[in-house]
């Protein structure tokens, strides 16, 4: 519930604009490459494992090159239609009844409570806590999360 308040309390300003306007921050965004870097670094520094600064979990580099790669493919809108779509709902989503393997991130903004995991995904074949990590976890903690897809598609063999 605490992650869930920070993401909508506090985090809220750019879920909240992008879910009511999400054209008029696309715009702004694809016109400004500064203001896209500091759209984007603003969420890695307030959504990943840092002990004060997004470069605590990322590399210089890799912000820059994922900065890069929505400038020069010009998806701020896109990218942020999510939360227009999902603006009446909670992302929830539908109930999964196929096999779903899940990972919780513990810096993972909001990070899903284990009872919504369960209750929403009635055939989950396996459940793991990260010991590190927060909500771009394949860019903080790839190796954790590599062997956390592995570990869920074990389960699937025979």
């Amino acid at each position: 519930m605490e992650t869930l308040a920070y993401y909508t309390g506090e985090l809220g300003g750019s879920n909240h604009l992008q879910g009511t306007k999400p054209e008029t921050v696309g715009f702004a965004l694809a016109d400004s490459p500064a203001g896209q870097a500091a759209w984007i670094y603003e969420k890695y520094q307030s959504k990943t494992d840092n002990r004060g600064l997004a470069e605590d979990a990322l590399s210089r580099d890799a912000m820059l090159d994922s900065i890069s790669l929505s400038w020069f493919t010009n998806s701020a809108a896109s990218s942020g239609r999510i939360y227009w779509e999902n603006r009446a709902g909670s992302f929830a989503g539908p109930r999964l009844t196929l096999p779903v393997a899940v990972t919780v991130f513990p810096k993972d903004v909001p990070r899903a409570a284990r009872s919504w995991i369960d209750d929403t995904y009635p055939t989950l074949i396996h459940y793991g806590e990260a010991a590190r990590g927060g909500h771009f976890a394949a860019l903080e903690q790839p190796e954790i999360l590599v062997d956390e897809v592995r570990t869920g598609l074990r389960a699937l063999r025979s």
